[in-house]
């Protein structure tokens, strides 16, 4: 359980620290009693940002690339896919961060929206992920879906056997991609900013002496903040008790529990810079069973989970399908009295 679980508690003066996007998207990783991969991801934005469920089959065109594998997730137009898991089980999310700094815009062999979409459609597993990005240029790109902005953004991607973190932070375009041992990625700050703060208050090797050191005051139940939602994520996950996981069911049940910790309600957080006066918000979350290549996702307007089992899809046949993601539903099932 070590290798792929948080191991490591931030202390509480962490949380002072000042992030300049501090209230975002969090994603983690755990893995049950026999060893499969579970991940969880939420989505925080003023707005629902276009969202799309998103089939695309194998050898799909898209503006940069071809697609040779297919995969399901979830895009919002312009062929940015924010969340998506591939025919061979590979995962990618992509998350904001404020401190990214991609190559100049235009100069790239892609733009840094259509990197998750250009991964899972080339890579079999996080290997090949890595072979792939280390010679592929990005650029950072313009977003109609929200109003013009460059976004920054790292990504995590996991394939069950290896979770990294990949980060633009240099401008040169080229990635600086670190394992993922905490099994946590926020919003921000960089991930070696993280292991560093981590770090600082274990020594990075005493785990088991280190649960010891967990407590109620080392994390705000409440704190929405990016470090929060670490702290709280770290903490779920060091203290996993594999005898209550007995099963696929009950994994993916723990992860919704623990999505369930950081779902942001409309008016309890505001990010000015990208909306003045409108609400950031959990707009969907998923989770992704990697082992059975299942594809779970809800959002804020339907609570109701939907399963998405990429083996029962066709990817050579299928063709590419996008529907929205949000307002499929009025009114929840009424139950039948008998």
């Amino acid at each position: 359980m070590k290798k792929s679980i948080a191991q490591l508690c931030i202390a509480t003066t962490i949380a002072a620290m000042s992030i300049s996007a501090a209230q975002a998207c969090t994603n983690f990783h755990f893995q049950s009693e026999q060893g499969d991969t579970f991940i969880g991801r939420t989505m925080e934005w003023p707005g629902e940002l276009n969202g799309q469920m998103t089939i695309v089959p194998r050898n799909h065109a898209f503006s940069k690339f071809t697609s040779e594998y297919g995969f399901v997730g979830i895009s919002h137009g312009e062929e940015l896919f924010s969340s998506a898991l591939n025919e061979h089980g590979v995962s990618g999310e992509a998350l904001a961060l404020a401190t990214a700094q991609f190559a100049a815009e235009g100069s790239g062999d892609i733009r840094s929206g259509d990197l998750v979409g250009f991964v899972l459609g080339q890579a079999k597993t996080v290997d090949e992920v890595i072979e792939i990005l280390e010679s592929t240029k990005v650029a950072v790109a313009a977003y109609d879906v929200v109003d013009g902005m460059h976004l920054g953004m790292h990504y995590a991607f996991n394939d069950g056997n290896k979770a990294i973190v990949v980060e633009y932070l240099d401008g040169t375009g080229y990635p600086v991609i670190t394992e993922n041992t905490l099994g946590v990625m926020t919003n921000d700050p960089s991930y070696d900013t993280q292991v560093a703060l981590a770090n600082s208050f274990i020594d990075g090797t005493d785990y088991d002496n280190a649960k010891t050191q967990l407590s109620e005051e080392n994390f705000a139940a409440f704190d929405y903040s990016s470090i929060g939602r670490f702290q709280k994520m770290v903490a779920f996950n060091y203290t996993m008790d594999l005898s209550l996981v007995k099963s696929d069911f009950d994994a993916v049940n723990r992860a919704w529990s623990m999505i369930n910790a950081v779902d942001i309600p409309q008016g309890a957080l505001y990010w000015r810079f990208a909306a003045e006066n409108t609400p950031q918000f959990t707009s969907y979350s998923n989770v992704v069973d990697i082992a059975n290549k299942d594809y779970y996702f809800r959002t804020y307007d339907n609570m109701n989970v939907r399963k998405v089992d990429l083996d029962s899809i066709d990817f050579e046949q299928v063709s590419y399908q996008s529907e929205p993601l949000f307002n499929s539903v009025s009114s929840y099932n009424t139950i039948k009295v008998k």
